[in-house]
């Protein structure tokens, strides 16, 4: 019976060591929280809605890992208004840095210029009871000279999120 009870112990001890897990580290972009995925809707300048359209808008870093400069991508090839750009950020003050940019998803390279762009930190509460981050973003586009502004929230990926 001894020994049932010493295996019993062995086992118990062991299952206990091996149930404890050293967490790896997270590593971030060096432009977040302003990297990220976002769902966005897209506004004319004056507040109308463009559509009810729901986009996603991607910021992430470039492959030279830079911590002042970001792309910029609204997922659509829809001219006038798709974005994908390499733009200055501030990542202290969770900004875009406003300014004439290429914007390569446009013919003939047209630029865009960014008016102005922040991140708000648990600023958009989700109907899934999660609070998440908030996105603004105003620019002009030289392909036909309108303001467009993209307001959202950092994807969380709860389905009724999805709005």
């Amino acid at each position: 019976m001894k020994h049932i009870y010493k295996y019993f112990l062995g086992l118990l001890a062991l299952g206990a060591v091996a149930c404890k897990k050293e967490q790896p580290d997270v590593e971030y972009s060096p432009i977040f929280p302003i990297s990220g995925e976002w769902h966005v809707h897209l506004y004319n300048e004056d507040g109308t809605n463009v559509n009810a359209n729901l986009y996603s808008f991607s910021t992430y870093n470039t492959s030279d890992n830079d911590s002042d400069i970001a792309w910029m991508k609204l997922s659509t090839v829809a001219q006038p208004f798709g974005v994908l750009a390499k733009v200055k950020v501030d990542v202290p003050n969770k900004s875009f840095v406003a300014g004439e940019y290429v914007n390569t998803l446009a013919v003939s390279n047209k630029s865009i210029n960014l008016v102005e762009g922040k991140i708000l930190l648990n600023a958009s509460p989700q109907p899934s009871k999660v609070v998440a981050d908030s996105i603004f973003v105003k620019y002009k586009t030289g392909v036909n000279g309108k303001t467009y502004v993209v307001k959202g929230h950092r994807r969380t990926q709860w389905p009724e999120d999805q709005r």
